[in-house]
This record gives structure tokens, sequence and C-alpha cells, in this order.
């Protein structure tokens, strides 16, 4: 995407002013039309923002009144590129000027009308085709003197109205048509249509869908999955949710719980979740059928829930996976969870709701090898910097790579159940990921900022990142760490210099860079803890 947001022209200290404009863009999007780079407000602007655009893309722009120079005349133009997206500014471009009032802009002599008009002016207008009439009509407004004043008061209209539509939410809807019959297909035919009719149904050994026999919708569909002959629907959802509570569900094999998959551990307890899953009776007061809510507080506030996750010996050799529940689980937060946890102690999450995707830092050509079309990456500016994981931009089956490390699916197919694993990668990624760098930054500032000695500073981030303080070892690995990369970034001033600017949040003016990067090192390693980022 290229962005110009406003261009000005100025000579002897007086603003030249335009009028119009116009681009060879074959798919110009509406809301950056050429007006907008000349209409004075620093939100509007001309851009292309196509894939597959000509490469050769040109803004051409017509002064309000003609502009008389000589050959000691200077003039100043500002292009001012202010997008919010990153990368979306010119990186070589030409400026020129013509000496005439109504030619069509272009670097060929002789070209001053293009082909196209020619061809088509050579045509009576009854021949022309609608392609040929639109280049007729496009030369004509910017040819015609008579016609200026209509033409950039029609663009004015035009740019306002494309930003007042684009400002209106568009939902697609689709439309109901009428079903094509599914038959049996003889010796797999699809091409033969004498086969056996198939209505829509579900399995025969679950029942029959009451349609007082009509054809079967998919609202028949939906009212028998929460309907009181099904329990399948109740089951699943609840040994999903307490998957999501104890790193394994009643089943372990959460995307077949029939007679292929694990039989529950405890059977009587899934069964009652279910049941008080559909009809809350369990301390109901305010609850509904089907309260998500309500199964997650019954949940979250039982004993078993609420048990420490420490283990013994004896427990480690009769249920080594906790499937007797004896101990609370403990396991590595999910790949959307990591990132969020380090923003979090950082203090830099973002915890604004909805809206559209948003993009950390991402690897420069990480989408390279993705076509038809090309496609560029910009990482997001602000707060959408620091927003929830569950709102990163998703390529296809490109997530974001810090996601993919920690297990995180591609989506090529459904994932009922993530596996985790523990790689070397994922502690290089929490030490050198700019998100975790940045974060770790951050974090350093809030540490030194939090005053009182190196014990009460360190008692503080431990406490913020794992709940508890240090112990003497950790205490003292930390204080030596400390030491060693202050001494090192005070020979260094430049390497400081160089890691507490990785972000784009403010760095602290009052904080010395090298107290300020010698602290980071000692963030990055509190975050890069296990426990940071395991539920206990």
């Amino acid at each position: 995407m290229l962005f110009r947001s406003e261009l000005e022209v100025e000579t002897g200290g007086r603003k030249v002013p335009f009028v119009t404009g116009m681009s060879n863009l074959s798919n110009q999007a509406a809301e950056y039309l050429p007006a907008g780079a000349i209409d004075g407000d620093p939100k509007t602007g001309w851009a292309i923002n196509a894939y597959n655009e000509t490469s050769k893309a040109y803004l051409a722009l017509r002064f309000a009144s003609p502009l008389e120079t000589s050959a000691g005349s200077v003039l100043t133009v500002r292009i001012r590129q202010d997008s919010e997206v990153r990368r979306a500014t010119m990186g070589r471009f030409r400026l020129a000027l013509s000496a005439s009032d109504f030619s069509w802009p272009t670097a060929e002599k002789g070209k001053e009308i293009p082909d196209a008009v020619l061809r088509a002016l050579r045509l009576t207008e009854d021949k022309r085709n609608d392609a040929q009439k639109a280049a007729v009509a496009k030369h004509f407004q910017w040819a015609a003197p008579e016609a200026q004043a209509e033409v950039a008061d029609a663009a004015r209209w035009e740019q306002a109205a494309a930003l007042w539509e684009n400002a209106i939410p568009h939902v697609m809807v689709s439309e109901a048509v009428p079903p094509i019959d599914t038959r049996i297909l003889a010796r797999g035919n699809w091409m033969d249509e004498s086969g056996e009719i198939v209505p829509p149904a579900i399995p025969g050994f679950l029942g029959k869908l009451d349609t007082g026999g009509r054809r079967a919708t998919r609202l028949d569909l939906a009212n028998w999955l929460v309907g009181p002959n099904n329990p399948l629907t109740a089951r699943v959802t609840v040994n999903r949710v307490w998957r999501q509570f104890f790193g394994t569900g009643l089943s372990k094999v959460l995307d077949d719980l029939g007679s292929q998959g694990e039989w529950p551990t405890h059977p009587e307890l899934l069964d009652w979740l279910a049941a008080e899953f559909v009809q809350p009776a369990y301390q109901a007061q305010g609850a509904h059928a089907w309260d998500v809510k309500h199964l997650i507080r019954t949940i979250v506030t039982s004993r078993t829930y609420r048990q420490a996750s420490m283990s013994t010996a004896e427990l480690d050799e009769r249920d080594p996976d906790n499937r007797l529940l004896a101990r609370q689980s403990r396991f590595r937060v999910e790949a959307e969870v990591v990132r969020d946890i380090a923003l979090a102690v950082s203090g830099l999450l973002v915890e604004k709701f909805g809206g559209p995707s948003a993009k950390p830092y991402q690897p420069d050509g990480y989408l390279a090898t993705l076509n038809f079309p090309k496609r560029e990456y910009a990482a997001s500016r602000g707060d959408d910097l620091y927003r929830r994981g569950v709102y990163t931009f998703w390529q296809r089956s490109f997530l974001h790579p810090s996601l993919l490390t920690f297990d995180a699916p591609t989506r090529e197919e459904c994932t009922v159940n993530r596996v985790n694993s523990n790689t070397p990668l994922q502690a290089l990624e929490l030490l050198n990921d700019p998100i975790y760098v940045e974060a770790a930054r951050v974090f350093a500032q809030n540490i030194l900022s939090h005053g009182g000695d190196w014990n009460r500073r360190i008692d503080w981030a431990f406490q913020r990142a794992a709940g508890r303080t240090p112990m003497v070892e950790e205490r003292s690995a930390l204080s030596k760490l400390y030491s060693k990369n202050l001494a090192q970034f005070q020979r260094s001033p430049a390497d400081a210099r160089a890691l507490v600017h990785e972000g784009e949040f403010p760095v602290a003016a009052n904080l010395p860079a090298a107290e300020l990067a010698a602290m980071t090192t000692v963030a990055r390693a509190i975050l890069n803890m296990h426990e940071t980022i395991t539920r206990n």
C-alpha cells in the first residue's frame, strides 16, 4: 500500500493551491481518491491499496490558476505521508511540471491525447463500447476548460460520499435458495441421476428428526443438537470446558466421545455437569438453560479445582497424568496467552474488546512465499500493537511465528485439542522476539520506577510475574546477572541504547540507558521462566 496524506507546493513563501487531480490506477479505492491528497485533511489521502496494481503509478494534480516561473524560481514540494499503516510510503518518486494547461499527463511527447481516446474518437459514438466511452468521458473531464469547475466540485462530493460510505459497517448476508437433491450414485457415477434421493437426516441410530413429514432444514438439525433427546452436545461441551481448566478432559479424546474414544474417568461427574449445564439446579440463582458462565462458575469454585498443583512421589507413581484429580494440574498456557502474559506483566496489555485484527511485529518477508496475489505485512501502531493474542492477524495457514512456536494450529484442518510441546526454540522466542524484548524493557522501566532497594524491586517483579517472592538462589542469580550486564552496558553505551529502544513504546527519559538495559536483561530472564508461562 502507498499512501500520501497531503501534498503542498510553495513558491516565494506563498502556497499554490490545487483544484483537482487524477491518476492512472485501474482499481482505485473509493476512499482513497486523488482529491484526498489536496483537501487539507491529514486523515484522508490518495493511495494504492490494490494487489498487482501498475508499477508506474502517477498522480496528476492541476493548479487552481496558472503558475508563472522563471529560471530562478524555487518550488518547495511537501509530501506528507501520515498513514497509520507502516511501510505505506514512497521509496522512489519523480516530480514533473507541464507547460500545457489541459494536456493528458504523460512523459512521452505526442501522447498528450492517449491512444485509447484517439482510437475511440475515430469511431462514431454509437459504435463505441463501454470502455471507450469511459475513456473519452474521463479525458473530457480532464481536458475541457469549461468543465473544470464542475469536475472539481464533483470530485469533492465523490470523496465525501466515499468516506461516508466507508464508515458504514457492511455485513454479508446469504439468501437461501432451493436445495439441490442428493442421490445415491450408481457405481460412483456423479452424472447418473437415476439413483434414490437421500433426504437430510441424522444417523439412524441417533433417532429421527421430528419435521412433520417436510424436508429437514439446518434449523431442525440445530434444534435437535440442543434437544432433550440428544445428550451428546452437553457432554461434549462439558468435556472440552473441563480440559480448559485441568489440561485434560474427563475423556482425553475430545473429538470422539463415541465407542472409538476413551471412556470418561469420572462418567457420573460428566453426566452431572452435563445435566447442570442444560438445566441449572445447583446454586442456580440467575442462571439459565445452557449457561456457560454457570458451568464455569461451578467448576472453578469446586474443591477439585482449588487444589494446589504440588505433587508427591506417591501421586506421581500412582497417577502421573493426574487423571484421578488428586491435585490440580500444571500445564503451559496456550500460544495466544503466552504473549498476553508478557504484555500484562509489563503493563503493556490493551484490553480493548472487538475490532479489526491487530498486527504485532513480525519478521520481514515472512509472507513472501504467498502468491496470487503477493502479500505485504505492516505491523500495527499504537495500542493495536499490544492487544490480546486472540486478535492477532492470521493470513491463511501463515499464523504469526510466535503462535506457531507455541503450538497454535495452522488451521488447515479443524483442531479440537492442542498438544503442548516444550522446545528450546520457545525459550529463544521469549528471549529474542521483539515483542518480548519490548515487553521486558517496559517491565524493567516499571521495576526501576517502583523504588526501594534491589530486594524490594526484585520482590515486586517476581510477585507480578509469578505471584510469589523469589528464593534466595533466584535473588542471588538475578543480582549477578544485573551486575554483569550493567558493567557491560556501561562499557558499551551504544549497545545499551540499541536494546532500550527496541519497540515503539516510549523510553523513560529519567532512567540511565545502561541501568535500564541491565534491568531489561533481568526482566527477560523473569519472563523466560517456565513458571511465568505455566498455569500452576
